[in-house]
């Protein structure tokens, strides 16, 4: 049986809950505008991205230490295909259930900005004073529970 994780939805409704001004939003359907927000501490949250261009920009960010810390919490089934961040100094972590499934994309860069992903093709990038350092703070279930690859 197949679980699904709301955890886009959970973090995203917790992340607006506890954050007083509306956030500025901003929809793209341009992965490489994505990566330009990609900076500092960064945390991803999926099993799958965009495509190879996006994934490539995510290590080169990496190597170049413009995202100098990041962590990556996907499924057991996508760890394969997480090996070169890991290389490259990212923490990769998996939560240990046989069918979990991951239904989106969220990034948290640096302590204002969350990325989600809506579609394969789109976007929304919001920004507020702390929102993401909010959202990662509900995370701590997650990576409690959660296996370093």
């Amino acid at each position: 049986m197949k679980r699904r994780l709301p955890l886009i939805v959970l973090l995203s409704g917790l992340a607006l809950a506890q954050q007083t001004p509306r956030p500025k939003q901003t929809v793209t359907a341009d992965p490489t505008v994505v990566l330009r927000f990609l900076q500092g501490d960064v945390t991803m949250l999926g099993a799958t991205f965009p495509n190879a261009a996006f994934q490539r920009g995510v290590l080169n960010l990496l190597k170049t230490k413009k995202i100098t810390r990041l962590t990556l919490l996907t499924t057991k089934e996508q760890l394969a295909n997480m090996v070169p961040l890991r290389a490259a100094g990212a923490g990769v972590y998996y939560l240990p259930v046989d069918g979990v499934r991951m239904s989106g994309n969220t990034i948290f860069a640096g302590s204002n900005t969350i990325i989600v992903q809506n579609d394969p093709a789109r976007w929304t990038i919001m920004q507020a004073d702390r929102l993401a350092d909010q959202a990662k703070a509900s995370l701590s279930l997650y990576l409690n529970n959660a296996k370093k690859f």
